[in-house]
């Protein structure tokens, strides 16, 4: 039996990986619609270099370090972007209208420690797999991952983690 073309291979990580990826890459972010950007975004950077990779077994950890890569790059993108349009003294959060106090919790840990707490707990990875995805060593996933826990720990006993209002509803009394 040949191998499945480049085409049918694709489409078969396609239809397994795309919710994950769209997962991941909202995880990092907290933004669906980048998240929506970034999943295809990785298929095509696999398609493009799919000459280059050895092992077809591997482009599903491809894929995801693929959206860890772009979601990092997008992140500092957008901190330089409001760092340029913030005005002095200006203390607004950046974050825009999640309710769920984990969410905003992983939003204030460093990129690197919120993408060893995703991979590893959200995407159920191995601490090989998630030292692949991010390209650093088994010990530093470790302890970037007890560190980041530590710190959610933290972030989530202060009670000044409160819920955003959604859209449309009012917030205020009477």
């Amino acid at each position: 039996m040949d191998p499945p073309s480049r085409r049918e291979a694709l489409a078969l990580l396609y239809e397994r990986h795309y919710v994950e990826l769209v997962r991941l890459a909202f995880a990092l972010t907290s933004d669906w619609d980048l998240a929506e950007e970034l999943a295809p975004e990785a298929f095509l950077r696999v398609w493009r270099s799919w000459g280059n990779i050895r092992d077809q077994q591997s482009a599903p950890a491809y894929l995801r370090t693929t959206v860890v890569n772009l979601a990092r790059r997008s992140l500092r993108r957008r901190l330089q972007e409001r760092r340029a349009w913030a005005a002095p003294g200006d203390r607004r959060s950046a974050d825009h209208g999640e309710s769920v106090d984990l969410l905003r919790a992983l939003a204030r840990l460093p990129a690197r420690k919120r993408a060893c707490v995703v991979l590893r707990f959200y995407l159920d990875l191995s601490e090989a797999d998630t030292a692949a995805a991010l390209g650093v060593s088994v010990g530093t996933v470790k302890s970037q991952t007890a560190k980041a826990l530590r710190r959610l720990q933290q972030l989530l006993a202060e009670p000044s983690i409160i819920p955003v209002a959604r859209p449309g509803h009012d917030q205020g009394g009477a």
